[in-house]
């Protein structure tokens, strides 16, 4: 906060009262409420530990639940909120999420990798969701969510891939891919000989590609409150995508159509629809310039690299 002061205006952050208004401003004017919305607005403080006090973050609750949009924040990364939390409130970060009144059926959180059984109990008690973005978990070396015990305890699970800080591709397929290995390797690190009380062999009983598929499907759209998509179904909204599953990689397969998810890698994409319109065939967007739009790409990032320049000049 001291260095608010030295920042260009710009740069500084909002004041509380006037964050909470442009929430309001931006619901009222782009927030779809209905279950096949294509905008939702939500309440999305970065951090509840750091980016807030602890009476905004309950006020910013009691507004989000009063305008009716749902509650999103990072938790539980690292150790370090295990610490901070401590250190600043003398409890975990779940209890501090719990007495704000952030958390609930309304709320997911990225991450969740470092929780205590106390923590998993009041997330699955109160069916909180998670966003489990592996590729940048791994990438950071943060750690892995232990997703089928927090699925277990009653909580929503879904996939997500963090921001382009920490995830290069940005692929959700890519993201199932890892979520599917990860969840295998997480429980295989546990594993220990019967003559010391091992009780299994590995973790290939983790997670199936199916359940992969359900969290980033059904999760998803369960923890984004779109109950009409997420499901192939009568009366649902036909949000699907074909792949073409003639590539090399998938010709040992048992089953074909694991191959997007099990194989990893870029998968051909024949056709994408979203509530029925066909929005790409042939792995091509139509009207989209594909070279002009790797061209503005890397504008922006020389304009970021500047602008880091400039900042590191000031602070």
């Amino acid at each position: 906060r001291g260095l608010e002061s030295e920042l260009p205006q710009a740069l500084r952050p909002e004041k509380f009262e006037d964050y909470m208004a442009d929430i309001e401003h931006l619901v009222l004017r782009y927030h779809q409420p209905d279950s096949n919305a294509f905008r939702k607005i939500v309440m999305a403080p970065t951090s509840t530990l750091h980016s807030t006090t602890a009476q905004q973050l309950r006020e910013s609750a009691k507004i989000a639940r009063k305008l009716g949009i749902r509650m999103h924040s990072h938790l539980s990364e690292t150790v370090d909120y295990l610490d901070a939390a401590r250190a600043k409130f003398g409890m975990t970060p779940v209890q501090f999420c719990a007495e704000q009144d952030w958390i609930g059926s309304d709320v997911w959180f990225a991450h969740l990798v470092k929780l205590l059984p106390e923590e998993i109990q009041l997330l699955g008690q109160t069916q909180t969701g998670i966003a489990h973005c592996p590729q940048s978990n791994a990438r950071l070396g943060s750690g892995i969510a232990d997703l089928v015990a927090l699925e277990q305890a009653g909580m929503t699970i879904s996939i997500g891939v963090d921001g382009a800080g920490s995830n290069e591709a940005a692929d959700m397929l890519s993201e199932t891919h890892a979520a599917w290995l990860l969840q295998r390797a997480r429980k295989g690190v546990l594993a220990t000989p019967q003559y010391e009380g091992g009780q299994f062999e590995g973790g290939a009983d983790a997670a199936s590609i199916e359940e992969v598929i359900r969290w980033g499907t059904v999760g998803g759209a369960k923890i984004l409150g779109l109950d009409q998509v997420g499901t192939i179904e009568v009366g649902q909204q036909a949000d699907l995508v074909i792949y073409q599953l003639d590539d090399p990689r998938y010709f040992g397969l048992h089953d074909m159509a694991i191959g997007p998810v099990a194989s990893g890698g870029r998968a051909h994409i024949k056709a994408m629809f979203v509530a029925g319109k066909m929005v790409m065939e042939n792995d091509q967007i139509p009207d989209l310039d594909m070279m002009e739009l790797g061209w503005q790409a890397k504008q922006a990032v020389k304009l970021l690299q500047q602008r880091s320049v400039e900042m590191a000049k000031i602070a």
